[in-house]
């Protein structure tokens, strides 16, 4: 298999070989840090491809984490398949896919046919560069022979060992009663009618009451860490007041909660360095309002979603505890992540590249409007000097091409995206 040595990624990719599973090292030994930065890009390239055939699976937030973490290890074991290697087809990481698919609720054929689509995608890679790297015709033709027919028969064992899995993991998680609080809330949530008795012996929990939910999210793989993540999510309710609570593990690494909160306001927003309750390193929350009934059940749940879509696009500088009432403008302005960045580049104009310079003019800008205007506040809090505040809002103004006073709005909205999703909405210089 001399023509894999050869594979290389078409834009170079940094792995971390400290780090790698059984067949990335195997990959690593035999076919180099290039083979390990190709399988890595061809992976991308087919998840990408199976979310774009497959909206309602693209629309699982949290799927992607461990959608590509299987994804990957495949490829790899494909790499080792295609080497020669006799080993089997499934790995750990797939599995997990499979058990997460059945903890979401997706069906088996969603899952064969991301399978699908994901094979057919690798293995065009495969046979791609062997027609692209085997020079001989006749060997080449050879190879893409034996590709195509290694190909479908590993497709066609791997998809039956993962309904296998599915099978058992569905069977397990049906008997748990996870599974049937689940249930229950996802017909609460769809407004489908719930036995109140089901309700109170199952959930413990009271629709009717005034809520505020929330999702809890961590990038682990781990089935293991849903007790931390449960536990994380549980605190933060009781910070918000919480009086009787129903936390649930929703997929790997995924936490839905709500609280039964008094009819006052809720907690008071941390500050942007802080939060009543500081969740465990590497776990996110994102809060919704407070509503009432079932109708607020759900609505308040929608809105936890939301603040979720949005901090998992935030700054690596964004509060890992997120509430609705303080970020409510900019969850409906990222909702649609194209238009977002459409309306940024067109209402900063030139003071939209992303560099140092317009990062310091933004940021004075962003005060500016912030404090009313006020030069002799924004000089403050940046401590420097008032003339300083005066040119850089006219610089900025100048780049912008507008005056400010016109389009203050917009300017503050766009300028609000800017701080939170950060270079996903700016010009690159």
């Amino acid at each position: 298999m001399e023509w894999m040595s050869r594979l290389r990624p078409r834009t170079p990719i940094t792995v971390d070989t400290s780090a790698l599973s059984e067949d990335g090292l195997w990959i690593y030994e035999r076919f180099g840090v290039d083979g390990l930065g190709w399988s890595i890009e061809t992976s991308e390239e087919a998840m990408g491809t199976i979310f774009a055939s497959m909206p309602a699976l693209a629309a699982e937030a949290t799927l992607p984490h461990v959608f590509m973490r299987g994804m990957r290890a495949e490829v790899l074991r494909e790499m080792r398949l295609a080497a020669g290697d006799d080993i089997g087809p499934l790995t750990d990481e797939a599995a997990d896919v499979a058990r997460d698919f059945v903890r979401r609720g997706l069906g088996l054929a969603m899952l064969l046919e991301s399978i699908r689509i994901g094979g057919a995608v690798s293995a065009g890679a495969f046979i791609k560069g062997a027609n692209e790297l085997i020079e001989a015709p006749e060997e080449r033709a050879d190879e893409t022979q034996r590709l195509s027919e290694l190909f479908f028969g590993t497709l066609e064992e791997f998809s039956l060992v993962m309904s296998e899995v599915y099978a058992i993991e569905r069977a397990r998680w049906r008997a748990s009663q996870s599974a049937e609080r689940l249930g229950i809330v996802n017909s609460l949530l769809s407004g489908r009618p719930v036995a109140p008795r089901s309700i109170d012996e199952v959930l413990q929990y009271d629709p009717g009451a005034r809520h505020v939910a929330l999702v809890a999210w961590t990038e682990s793989t781990s089935f293991d860490d849903a007790e931390k993540l449960v536990r994380a999510a549980s605190d933060e309710l009781r910070s918000l007041g919480a009086t009787s609570t129903i936390v649930l593990s929703v997929g790997i690494g995924t936490a839905w909660g709500w609280g039964a909160v008094p009819d006052r306001p809720l907690a008071a927003s941390p500050p942007p360095s802080a939060s009543p309750s500081t969740p465990p390193p590497g776990v996110f929350v994102a809060v919704s309002q407070a509503h009432v009934g079932e109708a607020g059940f759900r609505r308040a749940h929608r809105e936890a979603k939301s603040v979720e879509h949005l901090l998992r696009l935030a700054v690596p500088e964004t509060p890992r505890v997120l509430r609705h009432a303080d970020v409510e403008l900019a969850t409906l302005l990222a909702a649609d992540l194209e238009n977002a960045q459409h309306f940024v580049r067109r209402q900063l104009g030139r003071l939209a590249v992303d560099d140092d310079r317009m990062e310091n003019l933004r940021t004075t800008l962003w005060l500016y409007l912030e404090n009313e205007r006020s030069v002799a506040a924004v000089a403050s809090l940046q401590f420097v000097a008032r003339n300083t505040v005066t040119y850089r809002v006219k610089q900025a103004e100048q780049l912008i091409g507008r005056r400010i006073d016109d389009v203050r709005l917009n300017l503050q909205s766009a300028l609000l995206l800017t701080r939170i999703l950060g270079d996903r909405v700016l010009i690159r210089p």
